[in-house]
């Protein structure tokens, strides 16, 4: 089963909105399409940030996570991740050398100003926007019909 880790951002736009392809992934993961892998980071920037920014969020996400067979991951040591950070942000080191480490298939982000094609060459990790990944999901499925 391929495996995909979510960045925090993913997480909060699923909560925060009925529609759009970040809630789209959190239900496709609901229903077993793919094993959803985050880390306690991911966790906890995204209950952090729905509380500051959109509460209302914070029950959605809890209850839409509930559902799903969530893969949680060890936050990395910052002796770990330190070989990211001449190429990324501080913030996004950790997440990086977590889904390296976690050896996933893809890394759901919206954030694609840190997360470049060069982060992506030298990690080995496909980055994808959610939209993105919900296109491939079309082919594959259109592809198997």
């Amino acid at each position: 089963m391929r495996r995909v880790f979510c960045d925090a951002n993913v997480l909060i736009a699923g909560a925060a909105s009925r529609s759009g392809a970040s809630r789209a992934v959190i239900m496709m993961a609901e229903a077993g399409l793919f094993r959803m892998v985050v880390s306690r980071q991911v966790l906890d920037e995204a209950e952090r940030n729905l509380r500051r920014k959109l509460p209302h969020g914070l029950p959605v996400l809890a209850e839409i996570l509930g559902h799903v067979h969530l893969e949680i991951v060890d936050d990395p040591s910052p002796q770990s991740f330190a070989r990211w950070l001449d190429c990324i942000e501080d913030k996004d080191a950790p997440l990086v050398e977590a889904a390296v480490t976690a050896n996933i298939d893809y890394l759901l982000t919206l954030n694609s100003r840190d997360f470049t094609a060069a982060v992506a060459a030298r990690s080995g990790l496909t980055f994808l926007t959610p939209a993105q990944f919900v296109e491939r999901l079309r082919e594959i499925v259109t592809e198997g019909l």
